[in-house]
């Protein structure tokens, strides 16, 4: 149990299904309608984060479970709730919010992308779908402004390994791509020096006219 979490209103969650498109319903109730985000969706609620994805978007958002919170150390979260305006819970659970539509099978074919707060994140495909090192669970949760996609831990906002690593991977690439700038072996390096030909006298046109 999140400590503090006693003084959170009551969500009300209705089920664990919704892995398919919910026409009448946004992303903020598709996630208050699930009892796996109940955690979620109550500090998205308190700490005003919810109002970032309310518009028409389209947003992608990352929902950590109940499970993923319980994982948070008491003492980070009471930071969190403890605080007068929650300006930093607000920035960790907008840290989570893309602002695109990206799918499960789309999120792989970048290493990184930027959420609302400008900060990014970093995408893996290799020991199955991840975001930040977290696992990406139950995907392409449609609602009628954008996607959730269930992730089961908490993101650390940058500096993190996951963002780091990527970052370093991608300047690799893009090195071996560019690589060092080389020369022909078929063009010369330097431009050899030009040396005219002395013409003796005796053949020059001119001595042979006056001869």
């Amino acid at each position: 149990m999140i400590a503090g979490a006693d003084r959170l209103p009551t969500g009300s969650g209705r089920g664990e299904k919704g892995e398919s498109m919910t026409d009448r319903l946004n992303l903020i109730e598709t996630i208050a309608k699930e009892d796996k985000f109940s955690t979620f969706s109550r500090l998205l609620g308190t700490s005003g984060a919810n109002v970032v994805f309310s518009g028409d978007g389209p947003f992608t958002v990352f929902a950590p479970t109940n499970d993923a919170f319980g994982k948070v150390p008491d003492a980070r979260m009471n930071e969190l709730l403890q605080e007068a305006d929650q300006r930093k819970l607000k920035a960790l659970l907008t840290y989570h919010i893309l602002p695109e539509k990206v799918m499960a099978a789309s999120l792989g074919a970048k290493v990184l992308r930027k959420s609302v707060t400008g900060q990014e994140l970093a995408f893996s495909d290799i020991k199955g779908l991840q975001v930040n090192g977290a696992g990406v669970q139950a995907r392409n949760i449609e609602a009628t402004n954008g996607v959730v996609h269930q992730i089961d831990t908490v993101l650390t906002q940058p500096p993190n390994a996951a963002v780091t690593a990527a970052r370093a991977t991608g300047a690799t690439a893009a090195a071996a791509t560019t690589g060092p700038l080389t020369t022909p072996a078929d063009v010369p390096t330097s431009t050899p020096e030009f040396v005219p030909k002395a013409v003796p006298a005796t053949e020059s046109p001119v001595a042979k006219s006056i001869l």
